[in-house]
């Protein structure tokens, strides 16, 4: 990292515009710790790093509330400018995640590395000035949460960074600095002393060729601090998340009709670790039947799913789950209801279950029932 710094009033209304429908996240959380506005409007002042070198990465570290299950990261923002908020110039990046961050004084131990653009053989991240650029990422199932909480109090961590792998100005090198680079959110010139506020530590990341991951406020090169005179601020690298096994209860396939027509499956409840989940079944003609709950809705010993049960007495039926487990279904009024007490077990997080009711109707058919709609479960928090 050659460590000269450049501030910048940068125009922000064209650029940041782009950014618009990504900031806030439309769905999920949002995760920011620059202090710039979500939608930054008209003129915004920014630091562009101009010392970060190909190879070398910026990052920043998030700190998960306590009762937050487990995340998926859906979209992540690089900040990418130039001098005066001039556009167009371009970079190659990495996109990095860690799950889990500690830290011992200015060193940075970073976790499990979850996800990397260039090892899951996706294109690198186009990025270009001036401005916060967006990359979709909800197709590559990247899930941070799982790492154990560190210190004390302990805190779960993980870490969006993004490595250059390409600065395509065409007047830079790592010699003599790019003049388009990743920027942090401070504007003012720089005291005598590192700002803990302007640039808290534990926040912002820097890896540094031959020095490896760094707190950015603690970081030095040749023994000589970068904070406040080459580096100050926070990295204005954002992300969204949502969770990542939410609980949900959803019908995926269509039963046969019995007497009182097709029997549904009602969620009263979700299925969520350590609570009850509640189904109601209704139509049911004689205010019986089996709840068949199977691990897979694809196969089961009878062989691939769904199967016609048209040979054995259920004309126009289809089992949908694998037999793995059968409840009764003892009701009234023509319903019955379902319970499962779920364990509080973290590794029962993010499973998936299939259920299928047998309504019991003797003078329906051969067999003497029908088969109702068939729903996915999902274990969620």
């Amino acid at each position: 990292m050659r460590t000269r710094r450049l501030l910048v009033a940068a125009l922000c209304g064209a650029f940041f515009a782009t950014a618009t429908a990504a900031q806030g996240c439309p769905t999920g959380t949002f995760w920011k710790r620059d202090t710039l506005p979500d939608v930054p409007t008209g003129l915004t002042g920014v630091s562009v790093i101009q010392g970060m070198c190909e190879g070398e990465s910026a990052g920043i570290v998030f700190e998960m509330p306590a009762n937050m299950p487990p995340q998926r990261i859906t979209q992540v923002v690089a900040p990418w400018g130039a001098g005066l908020g001039v556009n167009g110039f371009q970079a190659l990046l990495d996109v990095e995640v860690y799950d889990g961050v500690s830290f011992s004084g200015a060193f940075a131990n970073m976790g499990t590395l979850v996800f990397s653009l260039t090892q899951a053989g996706a294109a690198e991240m186009n990025v270009q000035s001036h401005g916060l650029n967006t990359l979709d990422t909800s197709t590559f199932n990247i899930i941070v949460g799982n790492a154990p909480a560190t210190g004390t109090p302990p805190v779960r961590r993980f870490a969006i960074c993004f490595r250059t792998n390409l600065n395509l100005h065409p007047s830079g090198s790592c010699a003599s600095g790019w003049p388009a680079n990743f920027f942090t959110d401070n504007a003012q010139q720089p005291g005598l002393f590192c700002n803990n506020t302007i640039t808290p530590q534990r926040t912002s990341l820097i890896e540094i060729q031959g020095q490896g991951w760094r707190d950015a406020a603690l970081a030095t090169v040749t023994g000589i601090p970068l904070c406040p005179i080459y580096y100050s601020g926070i990295w204005c690298i954002r992300c969204c998340s949502e969770d990542a096994y939410p609980a949900f209860y959803t019908t995926f396939g269509n039963g046969c009709p019995n007497s009182l027509g097709v029997s549904h499956l009602i969620p009263a409840t979700l299925p969520r670790l350590g609570q009850n989940l509640f189904v109601i079944v209704d139509n049911l003609p004689f205010n019986l039947g089996l709840m068949i709950t199977g691990a897979s809705n694809s196969f089961s010993t009878l062989g691939p799913l769904p199967i016609d049960m048209t040979p054995v007495g259920m004309p126009g039926c289809n089992l949908r789950v694998s037999l793995d487990f059968m409840t009764t279904l003892v009701g009234g009024g023509s319903s019955a209801s379902y319970l499962l007490a779920i364990p509080n077990s973290a590794q029962l997080l993010g499973a998936q279950l299939f259920q299928q009711p047998f309504v019991f109707d003797p003078p329906l058919n051969a067999f003497g029932g029908s088969l109702g709609d068939a729903a996915t479960m999902q274990i969620g928090s």
